[in-house]
């Protein structure tokens, strides 16, 4: 990226960020899924944000004192950041060797030279985060339980759980920035009880149509449907099957708002997956309204994947990055800085038969007014 990367490094000019690094990674055949997401700072936990960065190095230089720590996603992850921010150069090429390695070792999804879903790969980096750092923080606990007996004979036996009482579930960094809560609220139409349910998520897929924006798609999400015929809602009170009206809400928004397009739909006249080319018009700032209990929630786009391709099983995925309010584009090795307005290309097409092929897929927005540093 020598070219390229003096380009960037001219076209910022004194504008250049203290203390940032803009590296392309190199593409190892097909890992451009991996990479139009890994330099994304969806990952405010991660890179593009200092605090949740330090947070992240002190994980790694902690796992490389103890010597005989095991080799995982997230060490693999710090150690490629560790990499990039201890770079002398401002712009270049990194190889994320190890860590493609060690993700094809640990999902064999991932193995073959086929094209992947970068959002696929990004559920599976986020829920593997999580699933380290819960084991580590468990295992810290029983540790610090059973090393020192005569402390706790000392001390005194501990008070236990109440009874019936659950143990609050382990909440991570990775949880603090991404995981909101969903309610899904079933009203039955003979008594008029309303059921609600809980659930967690770390990102919000969404289906599309054509010529929408994302506003109509939440709005969509949150609609109301009606439960009849042979999908008739049990309903505890009437203890029968009724009528019911069924809806899903946004009751605690993320700090970090991950939407994921659903660009890929299976139709069943050709018996595969097609691309939905459709425009959708993602704004860069949003507004969350009649989604939630609480009032309006507004974000800011800090970051796009883009899928390059006509179909499903076949294609390239870029990313469109704002960091220090520039606009950067990258695809593998390449980075470039882009005029804002070019964030807009990247819709979809209005008509179904285009040769624009590149799509907003993933879509990264982050909260406004907490700490936003893009």
């Amino acid at each position: 990226m020598g070219a390229t990367g003096s380009k960037l490094e001219k076209a910022l000019g004194d504008q250049f960020p203290e203390g940032e690094r803009y590296f392309g990674l190199e593409n190892f055949g097909n890992t451009c899924y991996c990479n139009s997401v890994l330099q994304i700072p969806w990952f405010d936990a991660l890179y593009f944000c200092v605090p949740f960065r330090e947070q992240l190095l002190d994980y790694y230089s902690n796992s490389k004192s103890i010597g005989d720590a095991e080799e995982n996603l997230l060490t693999c992850l710090a150690d490629l950041f560790t990499q990039i921010s201890s770079q002398k150069k401002k712009t270049g090429v990194i190889a994320p060797k190890r860590f493609v390695q060690r993700l094809k070792k640990q999902n064999e999804i991932f193995r073959s030279y086929m094209h992947q879903d970068a959002h696929e790969f990004l559920n599976f980096l986020l829920n593997e985060l999580v699933d380290i750092l819960e084991k580590e923080a468990h295992a810290i606990k029983s540790d610090a339980e059973s090393s020192s007996p005569s402390e706790k004979i000392s001390n005194g036996p501990k008070t236990g759980q109440a009874n019936g009482a659950q143990k609050e579930p382990l909440v991570t960094w990775v949880h603090k920035n991404f995981q909101g809560l969903l309610t899904n609220e079933t009203r039955c139409l003979r008594c008029e009880t309303v059921t609600a349910r809980d659930e967690t998520f770390l990102d919000l897929s969404l289906d599309i149509e054509q010529n929408s924006s994302i506003t109509s798609c939440l709005k969509n999400f949150s609609s109301t449907e009606t439960l009849n015929a042979e999908d008739k809602f049990f309903c505890d009170k009437c203890c029968s099957l009724q009528e019911a009206q069924k809806r899903m809400k946004i009751k605690k928004p993320p700090h970090i708002l991950v939407i994921h397009l659903k660009r890929f739909k299976y139709i069943e006249q050709l018996g595969r997956y097609k691309k939905l080319l459709y425009r959708v018009v993602f704004p860069l700032e949003l507004k969350l309204s009649n989604t939630m209990e609480d009032a309006d929630s507004e974000y800011s786009l800090f970051a796009v994947v883009v899928h390059v391709g006509s179909g499903p099983n076949h294609g390239h995925y870029v990313s469109l990055v704002k960091s220090h309010n520039h606009w950067l584009f990258f695809d593998d090795e390449n980075v470039e800085m882009i005029d804002e307005s070019v964030v807009q290309t990247f819709f979809g097409s209005a008509q179904e038969y285009s040769s624009n092929t590149d799509h907003g897929y993933i879509l990264f927005y982050e909260s406004i007014g907490t700490g936003n540093k893009s």
